[in-house]
């Protein structure tokens, strides 16, 4: 590519490059195209999404603002995925995705995302967004409300009946046979077992939310992962279910003990998976 301004060779080169952002002028180090000749400098169109993160980047540093980088690993931290974090902070995913690719948050969206991420505080709203999910109960909760102990319990109940058939299970075909739980008494009694919302996702219905649960269920001691799989570290505390409950989960489980690695494929012949958008939750009306 050639020079502009003298018709010389531009070569590329580490250079000091001025720009614009948010109204002021900042100066940033980056590879450029430039003429040895005049002193011109222009930036490759490949590099033009670098140019502005690090042009934002430099915003950010002036009035003390977490770069691109550092909310993405406050985020990995948490290891959450950008919608599990967008939702954790309560703002949209869009706002997520651009303060990633360096466009700059405003001050009070920076203090909020410090504010969250502190370790003592993101635990404490972690744990409480679990234990209530913040939702009332309604259509997509079963009509009941969001009940961990339950949850856990039955994944419990799971876990174990697996292990007396010395089989192992992982949170896939987990998520499938607490969805088919939940609809089996739903269907029966008008009313879910655990208040669970459950997602449509590619590989069935899933607990909205699945990895979040999992991983709390694991650092309050009910389960243990090895790999994929999944071992019980509790006992089943079957007073937390009523007879009609018990029986539900002890059906769906004789149903599915001998087609665990068919259960995907058996949950995707659902009407209502079929018949709701990509990762929006499942309505109980379409059971």
């Amino acid at each position: 590519m050639n020079c502009l301004k003298c018709g010389k060779l531009l070569k590329q080169k580490k250079a000091n490059v001025t720009g614009e952002y948010a109204g002021e002028h900042y100066t940033i180090t980056m590879d450029a195209l430039a003429c040895k000749s005049c002193g011109y400098y222009t930036i490759h169109a490949a590099k033009l999404d670098d140019y502005r993160s690090r042009l934002a980047d430099a915003y950010r540093a002036k009035h003390g603002l977490l770069t691109s980088q550092e909310i993405r690993g406050l985020r990995q931290r948490l290891k959450m995925s950008q919608d599990e974090f967008s939702r954790y902070l309560g703002i949209g995913i869009a706002s997520v995705k651009r303060w990633e690719l360096g466009q700059a948050q405003e001050k009070s969206m920076d203090q909020l995302i410090r504010l969250k991420c502190t370790p003592k505080i993101a635990e404490e709203n972690l744990r409480d967004a679990l234990l209530c999910q913040g939702e009332p109960s309604d259509e997509y909760s079963g009509y009941r409300s969001f009940d961990f102990f339950k949850l856990a319990n039955l994944i419990l109940f799971f876990l174990h009946a697996a292990a007396e058939e010395h089989k192992k299970m992982g949170p896939l075909p987990i998520n499938k046979l607490l969805w088919y739980t939940d609809v089996a008494y739903f269907r029966a009694h008008k009313i879910s077992i655990t208040g669970s919302r459950y997602a449509r996702l590619p590989y069935g219905p899933a607990l909205d939310d699945y990895t979040l649960i999992f991983r709390e269920l694991e650092s309050l001691g009910y389960v243990k992962s090895k790999g994929l799989q999944l071992e019980p570290m509790r006992t089943v505390d079957y007073t937390l279910f009523t007879e009609d409950e018990l029986a539900a989960t002890r059906n769906v489980w004789k149903r599915f003990s001998n087609k665990l690695n068919k259960i995907v494929d058996l949950s995707h012949t659902e009407p209502a998976w079929k018949n709701t958008p990509h990762a929006q939750v499942i309505s109980f009306k379409q059971v």
